[in-house]
């Protein structure tokens, strides 16, 4: 015999359910997105665009890039640069930025692994300001000097509010 339990008893446990939910995201996180490669890896004339609308011009912003790369990746470092465009397509920021990947002298991986895929976080910009509130793309291109980078995964973006 199987007993059922009252409905408002029903009721709130369902409404404490959706509170903790709730609770629990991140209102300060503007763009958590991340974009997968072919198994031909990342091609270096294919920029990443990611649109984020920014809500207001006085907040400070924290922006990591999410690095995915498997064993075929042949470096231990990877060089891109990330710009911050305007609505119109204007240049407002544009940098030069080091993602070392796996440890120079023993050649481990860094970052979280699971199988032979490994994902690392890295700060690009610690203190990012945008001058106004609204639409911007943010670009991130690779600077390595091959025109295909074999072994990345994903290449993911990361926006939160100071």
């Amino acid at each position: 015999m199987v007993q059922r339990l009252p409905l408002k008893l029903s009721l709130g446990f369902i409404f404490l359910l959706e509170l903790l939910f709730f609770a629990c995201s991140d209102s300060g996180v503007l763009i958590d997105e991340s974009r997968n490669f072919s198994a031909s890896g990342w091609i270096q004339k294919q920029p990443l665009q990611y649109n984020v609308t920014i809500p207001a011009d006085s907040a400070s912003y924290a922006l990591y890039v999410v690095v995915r790369q498997n064993n075929a990746y042949p470096f231990y470092n990877l060089y891109f640069s990330p710009s911050i465009l305007d609505e119109s397509g204007k240049t407002l920021q544009r940098g030069l930025a080091e993602a070392i990947l796996y440890d120079p002298k023993t050649g481990k991986p860094k970052g979280a692994g699971f199988g032979d895929i490994y994902e690392k976080k890295f700060l690009v910009y610690p203190s990012l300001k945008f001058p106004k509130k609204g639409a911007y793309k943010i670009q991130i291109e690779q600077s390595m000097r091959v025109d295909t980078l074999a072994g990345m995964v994903s290449i993911g973006l990361l926006l939160e509010k100071n």
